[in-house]
């Protein structure tokens, strides 16, 4: 029984001091809040979700004003946070308020604005609402070619995320057509080697797939990985994904013995960096080493996952 009420006393205590760091910390209180949110979303309470978010707004509004007077911007803060916290229900709605907020003060094809309209529609992806992230990237690609020219970054940049997206509906045809016409500008720009010229690369590699355009596929692929290794380091995030994907595309062609070399890479850099019993690191390690188990390497792959082996007499 001792043992009992000094475990609810800890845990009370760990409460306690959760909840005093929350109000001592908004972001803190914001991103709990989030997963409040997001949670009662994924239960379909849709009642709690909403009411959490306007929680947020509410704790959002009570801040101090930023020295320039940008509510827009101090929302798109919090939206960005809570969305690479994985917390979506909520960043849409601060990505939507920051969106009606600039166009409001600033009006609807305000640079700013259209901001705040791709923030709202890379939002959408996440959520596979593919059909409303494309109709807002038309309108932000639109007004941005307008008003900054076909060669502005800024254009580039939506041109990529309709591609994408177009690739997420299944309009294949479209997407190649506006992928190639930015990879063309992106080359011309900034170079072949900028790490926006590589990540247009992967998007067209993943779009050519693993049928008769493997060989282009694989051609992107390895270009955009020495430009991300070159510019940002074999350990970025970007340079990982990007061995991620060649790992994945001669392993869809049933080539396990070329994808093998990737896997192990991405495995080691991820201990490396996160830590032996990392999430991330652990599911690399077992692809690793289904690698090996499809090539009939049962025994390298054993030893890869711990497993004790008995010796053959």
């Amino acid at each position: 029984m001792a043992m009992f009420c000094m475990a609810a006393t800890t845990s009370s205590g760990q409460d306690n001091a959760v909840s005093r760091a929350e109000e001592a910390d908004p972001e803190i209180r914001m991103i709990a809040l989030g997963q409040k949110a997001q949670t009662a979303y994924e239960e379909q309470d849709l009642l709690r979700a909403g009411q959490t978010v306007d929680e947020i707004l509410t704790l959002v509004d009570k801040l101090p004003s930023p020295p320039d007077g940008d509510q827009a911007a101090q929302l798109k803060k919090f939206g960005v946070k809570l969305h690479l916290s994985g917390h979506i229900f909520a960043a849409e709605k601060l990505f939507y308020r920051a969106y009606r907020v600039n166009a409001r003060q600033l009006g609807e094809y305000h640079p700013y604005t259209l901001s705040s309209l791709n923030n709202l529609a890379s939002n959408l992806n996440a959520q596979g609402r593919y059909d409303e992230a494309a109709a807002h990237y038309q309108e932000v690609l639109r007004f941005r070619q307008l008003i900054l020219g076909s060669r502005d970054p800024a254009t580039l940049n939506a041109m990529v995320n309709l591609g994408y997206t177009y690739t997420r509906q299944g309009k294949v045809d479209a997407a190649e057509r506006l992928l190639s016409k930015a990879l063309g500008l992106h080359i011309e720009i900034l170079g072949r080697s900028h790490p926006d010229t590589a990540k247009n690369m992967i998007l067209l590699a993943d779009l050519y797939g693993h049928g008769d355009r493997a060989a282009e596929a694989e051609t992107y692929y390895r270009e955009a990985l020495r430009s991300l290794n070159a510019k940002n380091g074999p350990y970025h995030p970007d340079t990982i994904s990007c061995l991620q994907r060649l790992g994945d595309h001669f392993t869809a062609q049933g080539l396990h013995s070329k994808a093998e070399p990737f896997y192990y890479h991405i495995w080691a850099r991820r201990e490396k960096t996160l830590g032996k019993n990392h999430p991330d690191t652990i599911s690399s390690r077992d692809i690793f080493a289904a690698s090996l188990t499809s090539q009939g390497l049962q025994e390298e792959a054993d030893k890869i996952l711990g497993v004790e082996l008995t010796a053959i007499e």
